[in-house]
């Protein structure tokens, strides 16, 4: 197994810069969305003596055209300007661990700017509404929804400056278990599927099922925009099997990705290889989350858990990385292919073994 330089191998997040970007992370994730959405509902209430018994709470492009309790927009500001914030912060401190890097930095700054855009949009939408004896004159919310989404911009963007800057840093480089050597005629494969965790799995599952009951709903009983989550199911559906498994694949030829379903795929002849390793992954600190990713850094790959990954540098590209059980060994042979490669008068043939 070759390294390439040591300078490569980064650890985690210092502690004292991890505690100051966490300290931060929770002021703009949890307590300004809880102030912000604290000062709305106090308005909100105030207001309630002058608003109609029912309200616009949605518009088409005739105009309002649906309505309910002012209460309704209560409930509202306190699940998007509160509630969602810190789901998403939990979700963050919970996923990012002692790594930490541009994406909670990220995850922040929206939760901010998320209140501000609930607490904009429930006050702005209740405004034009007070005091009105016929609540179908309520004129249009279009300069209501730009002004929330200028405030989400605004106050996302403070957050986001507030916060230091951490860069996401990669897990250690990992040694392989014991040494591969091929000998001239000889060829192992190594095979292996990597699947996503059954937890997250079980998640996206219901998620879909939710989606299959709120459009088998609509479809029935005729509401407008059914087909559009029919769609949506669709396509949730063939991403969820498409990259739920990968089958990846060592050979004297090279290495190998493909989902269960035969697309998405990728084939990196040996050729083509620079040197290999194997790696720890930590999805949402260097990739932003889970499934085929890009990171910032360029680097692509099928990141499904945190743990080992095999990390193929490829000659003028980006490395790859597949996070598997058993990198380390099929980094090392992969990269005892990449050595005999290399050597004046090698050649591989076919003598049946495998490995997996």
């Amino acid at each position: 197994m070759t390294h390439r330089d040591a300078t490569h191998d980064l650890t985690r997040t210092p502690p004292q810069l991890l505690r100051r970007a966490r300290v931060a992370f929770f002021l703009v994730a949890v307590i300004v969305p809880t102030v912000i959405t604290a000062v709305a509902v106090v308005i909100l209430l105030t207001w309630l003596p002058t608003l109609p018994a029912q309200v616009a709470t949605h518009w088409g492009p005739s105009g309002a055209d649906g309505f309910g309790a002012p209460y309704t927009y209560l409930w509202l500001l306190i699940a998007l300007g509160l509630g969602l914030p810190v789901l998403m912060a939990v979700a963050t401190l919970a996923s990012a661990g002692a790594h930490w890097g541009g994406t909670a930095r990220l995850m922040g700054a929206l939760a901010a700017g998320m209140a501000a855009l609930a607490a904009i949009l429930s006050l702005g939408s209740l405004a034009l509404q007070r005091d009105l004896t016929d609540v179908s004159d309520v004129r249009g919310i279009g300069e209501t929804f730009a002004l929330a989404f200028a405030g989400l911009v605004a106050v996302g963007g403070i957050a986001w400056a507030v916060q230091p800057r951490v860069r996401p840093e990669r897990g250690r480089t990992l040694e392989p278990r014991y040494a591969v050597n091929v000998a001239e005629g000889e060829r192992v494969v190594w095979v292996a599927t990597t699947t996503m965790p059954r937890g997250a799995l079980a998640f996206l599952f219901f998620v879909l099922l939710g989606l299959v009951a709120l459009g088998a709903f609509m479809l029935g009983t005729g509401v407008e925009g059914g087909w559009i989550v029919a769609v949506v199911v669709l396509v949730v559906g063939l991403a969820l099997a498409a990259t739920a498994s990968f089958r990846v694949k060592v050979t004297p030829e090279g290495f190998s990705a493909r989902a269960l379903l035969r697309w998405p795929r990728i084939r990196i002849p040996l050729d083509e290889i620079e040197s290999v390793r194997a790696v720890e992954i930590s999805p949402f600190a260097e990739f932003g989350g889970w499934g085929w990713r890009i990171s910032v850094d360029g680097r692509s790959g099928i990141v499904m858990r945190h743990g080992s990954a095999i990390e193929v540098s490829r000659r003028d590209r980006r490395p790859f990385i597949v996070t598997i059980d058993g990198a380390e060994e099929a980094a090392a042979l992969l990269q005892a292919y990449v050595d005999r490669s290399r050597t004046p008068g090698t050649s591989s043939t076919d003598s049946g073994k495998a490995t997996s």
